[in-house]
C-alpha cells in the first residue's frame, strides 16, 4: 500500500487503545517468541539489542520505531543493558461509514514497516505524557490520551517520510536546538536533555557551545524571550498569562530573566508596544531627493519656546566644520577669481573643467567614506561618515533637532509630525515593509534594540543597520545623543539636550504647585485586564520622582528600575495619592468607568480625582513631541491646585 493511501486511510478510521507499556531491560534478559495480542507500535529508546519481528532482524535498534499487527512474533534479547522500549497496543474499532464504504479497516493496521526516528525526542515528548496518564489518570485523562496518541500516529508517519528522503541527518547541536524551539514552554533542563539525546550534560554543552556561542539553557531562555517579546508586541494577552505561555510561573523571576534579555522590564515593553500598534492610516508620499534638502516652501522652521530646532541642514552646510567638498568649493571659486583677472577664454574653460571633475570626485568621496560604529547590541559594523538617505523606525523625530529629516519612517513617526514630514516617504506601519525600504535605496537603518535578530539582520542586507537602545522608558536625552553620533550631529544634539535642560531648570526653579511631603505617585496604562506599572526611569519617572519630589509606594519599589504587571486585586489593594497614566483617549474613558466601581473610590488619588494623563505616543516619538508633553503635564498638575 502506497504511504498516501496509508494516511488517508489512518484519518478516517476509528482506533480503540488497549494498553501502554514501557519496559526496562538488563542485560541478558529476553523476552521470547512474544505474539503481538493486538496492532502494536514500538519504539525502541536506547540501549543495545537484538529485536526480530516474524523472523527479520532489525540492525539498528537505537530510535527505531516497528508497527506490525496482531499474532506477529517479537523477540528481543538485551545486549548491553539499560535497554528500554514502548509498545503502544491498539485496535481498528468498527466504522458503519467504512462498512458502508465496502473499504478494508484492517489493512492500515498490518502494514508492517521499521525506520529509524532522526528525532526521537519529538515522539518521546508524546509517549512520557502518554503512559503517565495512562497509568494515572481517570477517564478525562483517557481521552486526553487519545488524543495524544493520534499525534503520535501523525509524528512517526513525518518522520518516516523523512526517513525516506533525507540524506543528511542534522548534527547533534541542530537537533538539541530544534528540541528546545519545539518545547520550549516545558521545563527542560540539562538532565532532562541528557535523558532525552543519550549524551552527558558536559558533553552535550560543549557541542552546542561550540555551534550557537552559548549553552542549551541561555539558547531556552533566549528562545522564551524571543516568543515573549512577540506576544507582547502582537497577541492581546495579559504579562502574567505571556510568562506562563512560555514556561515561567513567578512573575518575578520573569521581569528579571526578560529585563537582563533585552534591557527592559516586560511591562516597559508592553507599554512601548502599545505606542506602536494601530499606527497610521496609509499614505502616499512623494520621495525627495535627499533628506538633507526640504522642498521649495517646505522649511519647518519654529522659534517658539517649545521647539529648539537648529536651521535645517543643506547639502553646503554640512556639520558647520570644515569639509574636503566645502574646501574644493572655496578653492574653485578663487581660481574663477584669478581666470577672471587674467586668463584667456580656452584657460578659464580648462580650469573651471578641472574644478569641476575635482570638486566632483571630493563630494563623492566625502558622501562614500565611511567609519566604524559599535550600536547597542554590541554589533560592530561600517556607516557613513555623513549618511544622506536614512530610513529610520519609531525615532525618526529624533533627526528633526539635528536639523535633518529621515528619507522614509514608520506611520507611527509620520502621525506626529504632519508638517516637520509631510515631505518623507511612509515605509508602512511597525518595522516597516521590506519593499517599500528597499526602494528608497537607503545608506542607512536605524531602529530600536528590542527587535528580535532576524529583523535585524533582513535589514542589513539592505544597508548598515543600526540597533539604539531603547532601555525601557523613553529617555529622550540619551536617545538624542546617540542619534547625533550616529549621525555625526553630537554638536547640534548637545544644543537642544542643553536648552531642554535648561527649560526642566527653570520648571524645578519656579515650581508654584504644592505638594504635600511624602505624597506618593505611580504611572500605569490599563490595559487588557491589566495595570502595565511603570518605572522610576526615562523622562516621565524622572519628573515624577526627582523634579517634583513624589514617592514610589514602598510595596512597588523593588519595580523601580522598569515597573511590573498588576492585577486588578493588586492595584485596588493600595493607597496611592496621585496618577500619571500615558493612555489613548478611548483607553481613558474605559480606565474612568473602571475606577467608578466601589473598590477603587478609597484610593485617594480616585476619591480625590487626582490624574494626569499624557498620551504615550507623547513620550515615544523624539524630542519636540517629549517638549509638548513636559508642558501639557505642567498644565495639569496645576489644574489639580
Amino acid at each position: 500500500m502506497e504511504w498516501p493511501e496509508m494516511i488517508k486511510r489512518w484519518s478516517g478510521m476509528p482506533v480503540k487503545l488497549l494498553d501502554i507499556r514501557h519496559f526496562t531491560m538488563k542485560q541478558g534478559d529476553a523476552l521470547q517468541s512474544y505474539p503481538l495480542p493486538a496492532n502494536a507500535f514500538l519504539f525502541a529508546n536506547q540501549g543495545e539489542a537484538r529485536l526480530i519481528l516474524d523472523g527479520v532482524e532489525a540492525s539498528h535498534t537505537n530510535s527505531l520505531i516497528l508497527h506490525s499487527g496482531k499474532g506477529a512474533v517479537v523477540n528481543i534479547k538485551c545486549v548491553s543493558g539499560p535497554f528500554d522500549y514502548y509498545m503502544i497496543l491498539y485496535k481498528p474499532v468498527d466504522s458503519i461509514q467504512a462498512a458502508h464504504e465496502g473499504r478494508d479497516r484492517i489493512a492500515p493496521s498490518l502494514h508492517h514497516y521499521a525506520f529509524q526516528a532522526k528525532q526521537p525526542w519529538s515522539l518521546l515528548a508524546l509517549l512520557e505524557p502518554m503512559i503517565r496518564l495512562w497509568r494515572e489518570g481517570g477517564e478525562l485523562d483517557r481521552l486526553q490520551v487519545m488524543g495524544l496518541f493520534y499525534q503520535f500516529v501523525h509524528e512517526q508517519f513525518r518522520q518516516l517520510q523523512i526517513a525516506t528522503t533525507a540524506t543528511i541527518e542534522p548534527d547533534l547541536a541542530d537537533q538539541l536546538a530544534a528540541f528546545i524551539r519545539t518545547y520550549y514552554r516545558q521545563a527542560i533542563s540539562m538532565e532532562i536533555l541528557a535523558n532525552r539525546f543519550h549524551y552527558s550534560s558536559h558533553y552535550l554543552s560543549r557541542i552546542f557551545k561550540r555551534k550557537y556561542g552559548c549553552s542549551p539553557i541561555e539558547f531556552l531562555v533566549r528562545t522564551r524571550m524571543n516568543r515573549a517579546k512577540a506576544l507582547l508586541a502582537e497577541a492581546d494577552m495579559t504579562i502574567r498569562d505571556i510568562a506562563e505561555s512560555i514556561g515561567y510561573a513567578d512573575m518575578y523571576y520573569f521581569n528579571r530573566l526578560f529585563k537582563k534579555q533585552t534591557g527592559a522590564t516586560p511591562t516597559q515593553f508592553k507599554m512601548h508596544s502599545l505606542g506602536l500598534k494601530g499606527k497610521g492610516s496609509n499614505r502616499t508620499k512623494i520621495t525627495p531627493e535627499s533628506f538633507i534638502a526640504p522642498q521649495a516652501g517646505g522649511d519647518y522652521i519654529v522659534n517658539s519656546d517649545n521647539h529648539y530646532q537648529q536651521e535645517p541642514w543643506r547639502v553646503d552646510e554640512m556639520n558647520g566644520s570644515f569639509k574636503p567638498s566645502f574646501a574644493v568649493s572655496l578653492l574653485f571659486s578663487l581660481s574663477l577669481l584669478l581666470a577672471a583677472c587674467g586668463g584667456t577664454g580656452s584657460e578659464d574653460k580648462q580650469a573651471a573643467q578641472s574644478n569641476n571633475q575635482q570638486q566632483a570626485k571630493a563630494s563623492s568621496e566625502a558622501s562614500e567614506a565611511t567609519r566604524p560604529y559599535t550600536d547597542a547590541l554590541g554589533r560592530q559594523m561600517e556607516i557613513p561618515v555623513q549618511p544622506r538617505k536614512v530610513v529610520v523606525i519609531t525615532y525618526g523625530g529624533y533627526l528633526l533637532p539635528l536639523g535633518l529629516k529621515p528619507i522614509g519612517a514608520d506611520e507611527g513617526t509620520l502621525e506626529q509630525y504632519p508638517e516637520e514630514m509631510a515631505d518623507v516617504q511612509s515605509i508602512g506601519k511597525g518595522v516597516g515593509n521590506l519593499e517599500a525600504i528597499i526602494a528608497l535605496e537607503p545608506d542607512l537603518i536605524i531602529l530600536p534594540d528590542y527587535h528580535d535578530e532576524a529583523t535585524y539582520s533582513k535589514y542589513a542586507q539592505i544597508a548598515p543597520t543600526a540597533a539604539v537602545a531603547w532601555g525601557g522608558d523613553p529617555d529622550v536625552i540619551n536617545t538624542l545623543r546617540a542619534m547625533g553620533d550616529i549621525m555625526n550631529r553630537k554638536q547640534e544634539a548637545e544644543a537642544w539636550i542643553s536648552k531642554f535642560e535648561g527649560k526642566l531648570q527653570r520648571i524645578r526653579d519656579q515650581i508654584d504647585i504644592t505638594i504635600k511631603p511624602g505624597s506618593t505617585a505611580i504611572t500605569f496604562i490599563l490595559y487588557q485586564g491589566e495595570f502595565l506599572l511603570g518605572g522610576k526611569g526615562g523622562t516621565l519617572g524622572k519628573l515624577i520622582y526627582e523634579d517634583y519630589g513624589f514617592q514610589m509606594p514602598e510595596q512597588f519599589k523593588k519595580y523601580a528600575d522598569g515597573g511590573t504587571a498588576l492585577s486588578i486585586e493588586q492595584f485596588a489593594d493600595q493607597q496611592t495619592d496621585f496618577f500619571f497614566t500615558q493612555m489613548t483617549e478611548e483607553e481613558m474613558g474605559q480606565l474612568e468607568e473602571t475606577l467608578k466601581e466601589p473598590v477603587y473610590q478609597t484610593i485617594p488619588a480616585v476619591r480625590n480625582n487626582r490624574i494626569i494623563n499624557v498620551t504615550r505616543d507623547k513620550w515615544n516619538y523624539g524630542p519636540y513631541v517629549v517638549d509638548e508633553a513636559v508642558d501639557e503635564l505642567i498644565e495639569q498638575m496645576k489644574g489639580l491646585q
